[in-house]
């Protein structure tokens, strides 16, 4: 099993427009981070329920929970239709994050699930392991509605703090300046006063053009998000969709397995 998701190599260049930009908006240098940890980037939010893509069996595919296929929605964007020009994120089903209820499942498997459960989340690649031990097809029709449902769905990528970000804004694929999709341009009054800022010291034109349509204070596309936060694993948040949806980048601490 691998969960590189790697792309093209970067150019040392590249990787450092990629940094300034990115310190720029989370206020702090890349670098002043722990480079050893493991970071991942996460889709989230009431969306999921209410398009009922939190039940749709392609997340409990055998071939996705064990980490052998990706996962891509085309309804399912980082920002509206139109507004950026880059594919819909790829998904890692292996990696992502389930609820799921214990007593919905057959004696066995509830008592496993009951053991690894950390508040009832699991991760994909465990929630498919076991389920696997235990002869459950977690895409059955027959099993009730609470038996599991998509928490918090992984964008692929590395594990790296520069990949997670580039993961949660679409630009995984990006491997120069010119593969940047072409941004919006948002200006002053477009967006909150801080988050103006720190995208307007991005050095990079396309970088600092792209990323500013990630700070819309309407949330209709993605507002960046400033606030203080309990969550000390919590990197960076987005919120879209009129909070819809949220996008974040958090250090990993053992639940994706």
């Amino acid at each position: 099993m691998t969960h590189d998701h790697s792309t093209a190599p970067l150019t040392a260049d590249w990787i450092a427009a990629l940094a300034q930009a990115f310190g720029e908006v989370l206020g702090r240098p890349l670098d002043a981070y722990d480079a050893g940890a493991r970071y991942g980037a996460f889709y989230s939010g009431n969306f999921l329920a209410e398009s009922e893509l939190d039940r749709d069996r392609a997340w409990v595919g055998r071939a996705a929970l064990a980490g052998e296929a990706t996962l891509t929605f085309e309804y399912l964007l980082l920002t509206p239709p139109g507004d950026l020009d880059h594919p819909s994120p790829v998904f890692d089903a292996s990696r992502s994050l389930y609820l799921v209820d214990p007593a919905a499942f057959p004696a066995g498997l509830a008592a496993d699930l009951s053991e690894l459960a950390d508040g009832c989340v699991v991760p994909g690649a465990e929630l498919g392991r076991l389920a696997e031990r235990h002869g459950v097809d977690l895409a059955a029709p027959d099993l009730p509605a609470t038996a599991w449902t998509l928490w918090q769905a992984r964008i692929a990528s590395a594990d790296t703090l520069l990949d997670a970000l580039r993961a949660a804004t679409g630009l995984l694929g990006a491997t120069s300046a010119d593969e940047v999709p072409a941004g919006l341009g948002a200006s002053a009054d477009e967006v909150d006063d801080e988050a103006h800022e720190r995208v307007a010291a991005v050095t990079d034109p396309g970088l600092r053009d792209y990323l500013a349509a990630f700070c819309d204070p309407e949330s209709h596309d993605l507002a960046l998000c400033l606030y203080d936060r309990d969550d000390p694993n919590l990197v960076v948040q987005w919120e879209g969709a009129v909070d819809q949806y949220e996008v974040v980048v958090r250090r990993l601490d053992g639940l994706d397995g």
